[in-house]
């Protein structure tokens, strides 16, 4: 008798080949058997008849990390069929801390994941083993492939500050990145938007990512520039692999600002051009318009350097206000991008600002929009989200056919109700996968559904080299998720965020039922990969 038999299923198994009808059933942790089972007998029959039975989705690009130890369960992510998860992104990681920066350094991931990242219990590790070893005794809804965050990593060592590292900081920056790797990292990200990640050379990120490619890890870049600067980010992060020889994945892929949207097809030819060349160069997205980030990530690069408490004293300061809105008018994060486009998505202290745009938000208080975005920051110390609509749709529909690009939802495990139910978050926290597959298979038909499976499944488990997961094959991973096609959707908005996603009715993780009958067991078997 095996554990679970599914039958009567629509299998899409990974592989980009089309789908065809056959049961499948499930022994412990493994598939155990595919193909037609009509004597077989189970402890759990699930009848698939009108339903697609994929591998579980990996999410390429995720922030789960810092939700994990508040809401194991991940809920607003299994239920959108995610089983994996990599998380540790945009050079952000909860480990590892020492000892003698680590006020500063979570104090400065405070104000980036705002509450979540305040219920952490952060005492409750320092090295990248110890965290792990927190998640595996609390136990976790989906399984994690985790990154280590450069930001991290040089904020430990060198605080916020400007300047290259010397000898004795670069050689302690590899310590700590080889000691992750030996406890289970995978590779590097960075976010090269984000300070200290923003004051570091390429060469400087060259010189850390050597101990990465030497161990045949990953490098994850949230890129230097997702504007302006675009196609000389994206060559930055191909040279770097090919210095390193670590793999590269383009994190959240995107042309921002409508003077930029032209640049999306010349960045995804440098990508075609680095494979052509022979090097591991990918890239993932997310199924939207809008980005989201901090609203302080608004502000020049100059007003960052220092930590938080040294922007805060600049946008105390009229000469320094005003020289912000200056740059910001003439380059960086900001420019391109209309008030109006900017939605504060969370601002926990204020409240009555979650849900509107900037530019609504400057008229109710007869200010101009540089000074309700300065006075907002001061009064709220830092700690406001927003979502700026700056991409193409047109682009995000060329981008997500392009070959090896992937999806990675960018967000965290949240929940409709508990400690992470506050504000109106991006609501890719809740969509991203099932979005795809309604939108851009069912809807726009610029996917084929095996195709979109592929991206979703045996195309990131190739890259992330997992060669138990990503297909739908006897003796691999019971990763799996049964939805329907024809009615898989997002009903989660910008406007009414906390939405799980609608026609997917099962997800197993390693075996274990994690969703039955669309709704969450509670069951924990994620594994670290």
């Amino acid at each position: 008798m095996y554990d679970i038999l599914i039958k009567n299923a629509l299998i899409i198994d990974g592989t980009g080949a089309a789908p065809f009808e056959a049961d499948l059933a499930v022994q412990k942790q493994k598939i155990a058997s595919v193909g037609v089972l009509k004597n077989a007998d189970a402890s759990l029959v699930i009848d698939a008849r009108g339903n697609a039975l994929a591998p579980g989705f990996i999410d390429m690009h995720s922030h789960a990390d810092f939700s994990l130890p508040t809401l194991p369960t991940a809920d607003s992510l299994v239920h959108q069929g995610i089983t994996t998860v990599v998380v540790g992104q945009c050079g952000l990681s909860p480990a590892p801390l020492m000892e003698e920066s680590r006020q500063e350094v979570t104090g400065a991931i405070s104000s980036f994941f705002g509450d979540v990242a305040k219920s952490l219990p952060w005492r409750e590790w320092s090295s990248f083993g110890d965290f792990a070893a927190f998640l595996a005794r609390q136990g976790c809804s989906l399984n994690i492939a985790a990154l280590v965050g450069h930001g991290v990593i040089r904020a430990g060592v060198m605080g916020f500050g400007e300047g290259r590292a010397n000898a004795d900081q670069m050689a302690r920056m590899q310590q700590e990145l080889i000691a992750a790797m030996q406890q289970g990292a995978i590779g590097l990200s960075t976010g090269l938007i984000y300070p200290p990640g923003s004051f570091t050379s390429t060469e400087e990120l060259i010189e850390l990512t050597r101990v990465v490619g030497a161990r045949n890890g990953f490098y994850f870049s949230h890129i230097r520039d997702e504007g302006d600067g675009l196609l000389e980010a994206v060559a930055e992060a191909i040279r770097i692999g090919r210095e390193t020889g670590a793999a590269v994945q383009i994190s959240h892929f995107k042309a921002a600002a409508r003077p930029n949207w032209e640049k999306s097809t010349q960045a995804l030819e440098l990508i075609q051009q680095a494979r052509e060349d022979g090097l591991d160069v990918t890239a993932d997205m997310y199924p939207y318009r809008a980005g989201s980030t901090i609203l302080v990530a608004m502000l020049p690069q100059w007003a960052h350097v220092g930590g938080p408490e040294q922007t805060l004293k600049r946008l105390a300061d009229p000469d320094q206000r005003r020289k912000m809105t200056a740059d910001m008018q003439t380059g960086g994060f900001a420019r391109g991008i209309g008030w109006e486009d900017v939605l504060i998505t969370e601002s926990p202290s204020h409240t009555r600002y979650e849900g509107r745009y900037v530019s609504q938000l400057a008229a109710d208080a007869g200010k101009m929009p540089y000074d309700w975005v300065f006075d907002a920051l001061l009064e709220t110390r830092l700690d406001i989200t927003m979502a700026m609509f700056g991409m193409s749709e047109e682009n995000r529909r060329r981008e997500i056919v392009f070959p090896t690009m992937m999806i990675g939802t960018d967000g965290l495990g949240l929940a409709p109700g508990g400690p992470l139910a506050a504000g109106v978050p991006h609501p890719r926290s809740y969509g991203t996968f099932a979005r795809v597959l309604g939108r851009y298979v069912r809807e726009l038909k610029i996917l084929k559904l095996e195709e979109a499976i592929h991206k979703m499944t045996g195309m990131p488990a190739k890259k992330l080299r997992l060669a138990d997961r990503g297909l739908i094959k006897a003796g691999l991973a019971a990763d799996l998720v049964i939805f329907d096609p024809q009615s898989v959707s997002d009903p989660a908005t910008y406007e009414n965020p906390h939405q799980y996603a609608t026609g997917i009715s099962h997800v197993l993780v390693n075996g274990r039922p994690v969703i039955q009958d669309a709704a969450h067991t509670g069951a924990r078997p994620g594994l670290l990969l």
